[in-house]
């Protein structure tokens, strides 16, 4: 990877106190149409049916869209089942003045909100063009900050342009939230509603969303819940500054947030400490691992896991029948082991109080890359372990940046009974979930709670022959945000496109042609430029 001090040289050069951009030409402005009579929405749309909004909290559903792995040729025209193919979790918001709906990644490994990636680069075009784009000449509140920034990402990277305007989630309006509009995308099929603290050193360049929900007294703390579910179920849910009892059964476990100087990289993100895996087969019988230390933070934006080698190694060895691909570097398992009755167990934090086993079935844990193929849904590293949706659709997990702490609880559905997240050090109400615990009964452990050895490297049990599925490591995600190459302070703009000159062109707001009253600042030249930066970096790289 480029190191980011010769990115940020980059940016020297083309940042306005260079002279670069100054002495560029000014923004286009491009007009904004006349405001539109805001069309009463459909009885069919999923945001009427299904956002809604209580006393300090906001309700969004979650739907498991089928992913675009980057399967065979001849598979690409077969269509995608609502199965284990690279499945993306997205939410519909509303962006604008006439609101327009977006559809976007929800992502809890990368801060930042942005749309309209660019289809023709981004891997999957049929994919993407499938979804709308948010035209933004057609929002008479949106505001140009005059800032260009490129994001990296685990898979791909876009360069996009700041601008704020209004979001709206279910009943909630978010005035003038920052957020990007992208101009190059390389990899990336969807735009991306980040949802992790700020990964770059020091304080956020900008208030992100939670930030602007909190601040705006929509929510009364930074925090949210997310139920992803099962593949099986149409859609989950995200519900901001809310925990919903019919949607886990037991406690919730409070577990710290992991400082960043513990963590692989240094990055800020939901990190806690993994300190034991167990699996339970299908006849009843349960093996454990020693305690053990790992970090690992949660990502909602990658569909696999990636945990350390040594256990990827024991996962992958216990799942009946498995056979390890060298060319893939999955572990294949007859799609048959889905539907039996094992899971993957995952255990954090120590004593009675602190201390939750989320149980992974091994339908939510078994991807099927191709028709009729199955692999293991966890790959190894020893960089930054991460849990993807992999683990997620088996837990319940509210999440409080306020505090630094992660709650989880194993996932289960039995209703509806939403309470609201409040402010200060208990913000999170220490409630017990309103289902019962379907793994209740008798099981029989084995090994002495040392039974499964993940500190061990081992060689495979089984290898497949052939090529192997048609799926590398990148071919899911957006996964986890790297770099940004702006990480300056990029300052609030004060007026709107739809006033008196507002935006960053520093219209006078008396009518004149070349005022920003009559259109907005899209700064095309600092986007350009930046794309120009993006295509060489990815050259570098």
């Amino acid at each position: 990877m480029l190191p980011l001090t010769t990115l940020s040289l980059y940016v020297t050069l083309l940042s306005p106190a260079a002279g670069i951009l100054a002495s560029a030409k000014p923004p286009i402005k491009v007009p904004v149409s006349p405001a539109e009579e805001q069309e009463r929405r459909s009885s069919s749309s999923p945001s009427s049916l299904t956002s809604r909004s209580g006393n300090g909290f906001i309700r969004a559903s979650v739907h498991a869209a089928p992913g675009a792995p980057k399967l065979r040729r001849r598979q690409e025209d077969e269509g995608l089942k609502n199965q284990n193919l690279g499945t993306t979790y997205t939410i519909d918001i509303e962006i604008g003045t006439p609101p327009q709906t977006v559809t976007l990644v929800l992502d809890t490994g990368s801060p930042d909100l942005w749309v309209n990636p660019q289809c023709e680069t981004s891997g999957q075009e049929r994919y993407c063009r499938s979804f709308p784009q948010f035209d933004y000449t057609k929002s008479k509140t949106l505001q140009d900050t005059g800032t260009a920034d490129i994001l990296s990402y685990g898979k791909g990277n876009v360069t996009i342009e700041y601008v704020a305007d209004d979001v709206i989630i279910g009943s909630a309006k978010i005035k003038s939230q920052i957020l990007g509009i992208g101009f190059e995308s390389i990899d990336i099929p969807l735009g991306i509603l980040g949802l992790s603290p700020s990964v770059s050193p020091g304080p956020s360049p900008y208030p992100y969303l939670l930030d602007s929900m909190a601040s705006q007294n929509i929510i009364a703390s930074r925090s949210f819940s997310l139920d992803l579910r099962s593949i099986d179920s149409p859609s989950g849910a995200i519900i901001f500054g809310g925990v919903d009892l019919g949607k886990f059964s037991g406690s919730l476990a409070k577990l710290p947030m992991l400082d960043p100087a513990e963590t692989p990289a240094g990055a800020d993100r939901y990190w806690i400490v993994l300190s034991g895996v167990g699996m339970t087969y299908p006849d009843g019988e349960v093996v454990e691992s020693k305690e053990i230390r790992v970090p690992v933070f949660l990502d909602s934006g990658g569909t696999l896991s990636r945990l350390p080698e040594t256990i990827f190694q024991a996962i992958g060895n216990s799942f009946p029948g498995s056979q390890y691909d060298t060319a893939s570097g999955f572990y294949i398992v007859d799609c048959g082991v889905a539907e039996q009755a094992g899971s993957v167990d995952f255990m954090f934090g120590t004593g009675s109080r602190s201390s939750k086993k989320i149980r992974v079935p091994y339908a939510d844990f078994i991807w099927e890359v191709q028709t009729g193929v199955c692999v293991v849904g966890v790959l190894p590293t020893d960089d930054e372990p991460v849990f993807g949706d992999s683990f997620l659709r088996a837990a319940y997990v509210v999440y409080d940046q306020d505090n630094r702490n992660l709650h989880l609880a194993q996932a289960a559905n039995c209703g509806e009974q939403i309470v609201e997240i409040g402010s200060g050090e208990d913000a999170v109400p220490s409630s017990t979930g309103k289902c019962k615990d379907a793994s209740a009964g008798s099981t029989k452990t084995a090994g002495g709670g040392g039974g499964l050895d993940v500190t061990a490297t081992r060689a495979p049990t089984r290898t497949a022959g052939g090529s192997g599925p048609a799926v590398t490591n990148s071919d899911f995600g957006p996964g986890p945000a790297g770099t940004r190459v702006s990480t300056g302070g990029i300052g609030l703009p004060t007026e709107t496109a739809g006033g008196g000159g507002g935006g960053s062109g520093g219209g006078n707001g008396n009518g004149d042609d070349d005022s920003a009253a009559s259109g907005v600042d899209v700064g095309v030249t600092a986007a350009a430029m930046l794309a120009g930066l993006n295509m060489l970096v990815v050259w570098l790289l």
